[in-house]
C-alpha cells in the first residue's frame, strides 16, 4: 500500500512538472512574441525618422540614444516611383503586423497594433490615387512650410549645423522632383486650377524677392551669432556657407517652381471640384477618411454636419431671445481682455487647471512669421518638438499688429494651452511607444485643438452669452464650409449650387438669427478648398468635435 502511494505521488509530481513546463513555455512564447513586436515597432520608428533629415531633426534631439548613429542628408524624394516603393513598404509592414498573435500582446501593445493597422490600411487605400497627390498649396503646401521648418532646424551641436548646411542644397533637387511630378500630373489632366497656381507663384515670388536679405539668411545669422561654443571665425564661416547655399540652391529652387507652374498653367482639364476627375469622387472619400480618422460614409458625414448646423442655429436663436442685445454685443466685440500672446499663454495655463490634468512644466517661445511669408501662412502654428526634448516649445503667430493680437486669444488656445502644445506635452510625458510619436492623425490633432479652442471662449473673460454665441457662430460657418466642400468635391456642385446652398440657408434662418452672410466671400473661400490637402479641418464635426473659422461672416 505504501509503495502504491509513493507511485501515485511520483505521478502527481511528474504531472505537476509537465503542467509547469507547459505554462512556462506558453509564458516564454508570449514574452518572446511581445519582444518581437517591440522590435518590429522599433524598426518602423527608425525607418520613419531616418526617411529625411528634417524628420530626424524634428523627431529626436539625440538620435544616438535610439541606436541611430548614421543617416543620409536628404529631404527625401518626391516621385511616382518613390511613392510606389513606399506603398510596397507599407504593404509589407502591414503584413508583418498582421502576422503577430494579437492575443499574446499586452494591452498597450494591442492599442498600438490597432492604431498602426488603421494607419497603414488607410495609407494603402490612398495609394491607389498616386497622381491625385498634391504637396503644393496656397497655405499648407511644402513651399509655404519649408522656410519655417528650415529656420527652426535645431542645432544641438556643431554636427547639426554642418548637417543643416549640407541639407540646403537638397532643396533644389527636391523641388526639381516636385516640378517633374507636376508635369506628370499635367499629362494625366490632373494639374491644379490656374488661380491656385497663381497664388503659389505669388507666394514663391514674395519669398525670393530680396535674395541677399532672405529670411533664411537673416534668421540663421541671428541664430548662429548667439550659439555658445563657436569661435568668431567659425561663426563667420557658417554665415558665409549658409548665405551661399540659400542664394545658390534655395532661391533657384523656388524660381524653378515658379517657372514650372507658369509653364503648366492652362493645362488643367477641370475648373471645378474633384468630382469631375475620373477617380476624383473615390479619392475624395478616401482622403476624407484618412484625414479625419473616421470610418463614416459621406452620407453620414453630411447628415452630421447638417445636424450640427441646425443645433447651433437653435442655440443662437435661444441666446438672442434670452439677451436681445446679444447681436449688438457681437458687432461691438473687437478684442479679448488679454491680447499679449505671452500673457495669454500664462493665463490659459492657469485657467485650464480646473478642467484638465496638470502636465509637465515646459518652455514656450512665441515667435512671429516673417513678413515675406505672412500673407500665405496660417494665422498661427505650433512646431512639434522632438519626442526626447518636448519641454522646449515654439508657437509662430502670423502678425503682431494690434488688430491681429486683439483677437488672438482663442488661436493661442488652439496652438498652446490646452491645444496642440498641451496635447503634445501631456501625451509624450506618458512615454508612449516611439512609433506613436511619428504617426500623423490630422483629424485627431485638429479635432482636439479646435474643441479646446471653443472651450477657451468661456474662460477668456468675455460675456458668457457672447462666448456661447461666438462658439456657435464658428461651428455653423465651419460646418457650412465642410458641407460646401463635400458638395463641391464629392457631389459635383458648381458655383450655382453653392450659391443656392447659401441662399437657401439664409432664407430659412435669417428671421431667427439675423444672418448677414457675405455670399461672394463665402463662395470664393469654398472654391479655394478645391484640391486643398487639409480638407479634414472642415469636416471634423463628423466625430463630435468642432472646428474654427478665422473670419466669421455673421
Amino acid at each position: 500500500m505504501k509503495k502504491r502511494i509513493m507511485v501515485l505521488t511520483s505521478i502527481l509530481v511528474i504531472l505537476t512538472l509537465i503542467v509547469s513546463l507547459v505554462g512556462c513555455n506558453r509564458l516564454t512564447a508570449q514574452y518572446s512574441s511581445q519582444n518581437l513586436f517591440d522590435d518590429y515597432l522599433y524598426e518602423l520608428f527608425v525607418e520613419e525618422v531616418k526617411s529625411d533629415s528634417i524628420s530626424l531633426n524634428y523627431s529626436l534631439s539625440a538620435p544616438e540614444n535610439y541606436g541611430i548613429t548614421d543617416s543620409d542628408t536628404t529631404l527625401g524624394e518626391y516621385s511616382v516611383s518613390h511613392m510606389s516603393q513606399n506603398l510596397s513598404v507599407s504593404e509589407n509592414n502591414l503584413n508583418r503586423l498582421l502576422s503577430f498573435d494579437y492575443k499574446s500582446l499586452t494591452s498597450e501593445q494591442k492599442l498600438t497594433y490597432d492604431i498602426l493597422k488603421d494607419y497603414l490600411t488607410q495609407d494603402l487605400k490612398l495609394g491607389n490615387y498616386t497622381y491625385y497627390n498634391e504637396c503644393l498649396g496656397p497655405t499648407t503646401g511644402i513651399q509655404a512650410q519649408l522656410p519655417i521648418l528650415l529656420a527652426e532646424y535645431s542645432f544641438y551641436g556643431k554636427d547639426d549645423i554642418e548637417e543643416y548646411l549640407k541639407l540646403l542644397p537638397c532643396v533644389y533637387d527636391y523641388f526639381k522632383d516636385i516640378a517633374e511630378f507636376e508635369r506628370e500630373k499635367s499629362k494625366h489632366g490632373l494639374f491644379m486650377k490656374d488661380d491656385v497656381a497663381d497664388q503659389i507663384i505669388a507666394q514663391c515670388e514674395a519669398f525670393i524677392q530680396n535674395p541677399e536679405s532672405n529670411f533664411l539668411i537673416s534668421y540663421f545669422d541671428e541664430k548662429i551669432a548667439g550659439y555658445k561654443g563657436l569661435s568668431n571665425s567659425e561663426i563667420s564661416r557658417y554665415k558665409a556657407l549658409n548665405k551661399e547655399a540659400v542664394i545658390v540652391y534655395v532661391i533657384p529652387a523656388y524660381d524653378l517652381l515658379i517657372q514650372t507652374l507658369k509653364e503648366l498653367k492652362g493645362t488643367g482639364t477641370n475648373s471645378a471640384g474633384l468630382y469631375y476627375y475620373p477617380e476624383g469622387q473615390a479619392y475624395y472619400e478616401a482622403l476624407a477618411k484618412y484625414k479625419t480618422g473616421s470610418s463614416k460614409t459621406m452620407a453620414q458625414m453630411i447628415d452630421l454636419l447638417e445636424t450640427a448646423i441646425d443645433e447651433e442655429i437653435i442655440n443662437i436663436t435661444s441666446l438672442t431671445i434670452k439677451d436681445p442685445t446679444l447681436i449688438d454685443k457681437y458687432y461691438a466685440f473687437n478684442a479679448f481682455p488679454i491680447t499679449d500672446p505671452e500673457k495669454i499663454i500664462s493665463d490659459l495655463k492657469e485657467d485650464i487647471k480646473k478642467d484638465f490634468p496638470e502636465t509637465a512644466l515646459v518652455q514656450c517661445d512665441i515667435k512671429y512669421v516673417p513678413a515675406s511669408l505672412s500673407e500665405y501662412l496660417s494665422p498661427a502654428m505650433y512646431l512639434t518638438p522632438p519626442m526626447d526634448n518636448y519641454k522646449e516649445n515654439e508657437i509662430y503667430i502670423n502678425g503682431n499688429d494690434k488688430k491681429t493680437l486683439s483677437m488672438i486669444y482663442t488661436t493661442v488656445a488652439h496652438e498652446g494651452y490646452p491645444g496642440h502644445l498641451y496635447q503634445c506635452v501631456y501625451f509624450r510625458s506618458k512615454n508612449p511607444n516611439p512609433i506613436r510619436n511619428v504617426m500623423n492623425f490630422t483629424g485627431y490633432d485638429e479635432g482636439w485643438a479646435t474643441y479646446v479652442e471653443m472651450y477657451s471662449y468661456h474662460i477668456s473673460g468675455i460675456d458668457p452669452f457672447l462666448a456661447d454665441f461666438l462658439e456657435s457662430n464658428n461651428v455653423i460657418i465651419l460646418c457650412m464650409y465642410a458641407r460646401a466642400d463635400i458638395g463641391i468635391q464629392y457631389e459635383g456642385w458648381k458655383e450655382k449650387e453653392v450659391v443656392n446652398y447659401i441662399t437657401n440657408f439664409i432664407n430659412k434662418r435669417k428671421n431667427n438669427c439675423r444672418i448677414a452672410l457675405r455670399q461672394k466671400t463665402f463662395i470664393n473661400s469654398c472654391w479655394t478648398l478645391v484640391l486643398h490637402p487639409l480638407v479634414s479641418y472642415r469636416i471634423t464635426s463628423m466625430f463630435g468635435w468642432k472646428i474654427r473659422v478665422n473670419n466669421p461672416p455673421f
